[in-house]
């Protein structure tokens, strides 16, 4: 939705803020398939920025939105647990190396597509659950999840990692022909950081290595679904 119009006149000052304020490229704009509502649409998007969410094979469904330059959004209902954002173009790439990462938003997907991380998939709402690990299993057996370095993260990580523990459907799951073992790597930024702002004052060579260096994991067996 107006992918015409952002990188029209009118879309000037939405495409400097993607490119200039949040370091996106334009290729990855463009694969995102990142718009721009023009003012004169008589739609509550009118004068936003829009990102369609796709499920796992491009279907789109639905649109979310954010004024520019502030931390307003809006989304058209849809049931957030069941969807990871950025995962249909994300996928062969996760394929390809054995792992994913998880972010909390979509820029933060579209920050680490920019700069070398390809494999990076966002939640779609403010939990992460068992389905969308499970999905995630099915590509992967290094599953990392990147939390923002502030007061919530240590909740959310031992959230996450209770809820995993907890249940049993990762052993339901299997079958006689099991594959390794899924691995989920908790990974804390530093306080007061979230992925574009440590790979801005550090690079991304230095976020890959601190996924690599990421010494706690919970290991779980996969399925071959």
């Amino acid at each position: 939705m107006g992918q015409q119009t952002l990188h029209s006149d009118e879309g000037k000052e939405a495409i400097d803020y993607l490119v200039k304020d949040r370091g996106l490229s334009i290729g990855v704009i463009k694969k995102f398939q990142v718009g721009y509502c023009p003012q004169r649409v008589d739609h509550e998007l009118r004068g936003r920025i829009v990102t369609p969410i796709h499920d796992p094979y491009g279907s789109l469904v639905a649109l979310s939105s954010r004024q520019l330059k502030k931390k307003f959004f809006f989304h058209e209902s849809y049931d957030k647990g069941f969807y990871l954002y950025g995962l249909h173009i994300a996928k062969p790439y996760i394929i390809k190396y054995g792992r994913v990462v998880i972010v909390e938003g979509e820029f933060d997907v579209m920050y680490l597509h920019s700069h070398g991380v390809p494999m990076a998939v966002g939640m779609c709402g403010s939990a992460l659950n068992l389905f969308q690990l499970s999905v995630l299993a099915r590509y992967c057996e290094n599953i990392y999840i990147v939390f923002d370095g502030d007061k919530k993260c240590n909740q959310s990580i031992k959230r996450v990692l209770n809820m995993y523990h907890a249940n049993h459907m990762w052993t339901e799951l299997r079958n006689s022909e099991e594959r390794e073992g899924v691995k989920l790597y908790p990974v804390k930024l530093p306080m007061g950081y979230d992925p574009d702002d440590y790979i801005k004052k550090f690079g991304n060579k230095k976020f890959i290595a601190l996924l690599k260096g990421t010494d706690y994991s919970v290991r779980r067996k996969r399925s071959n679904v």
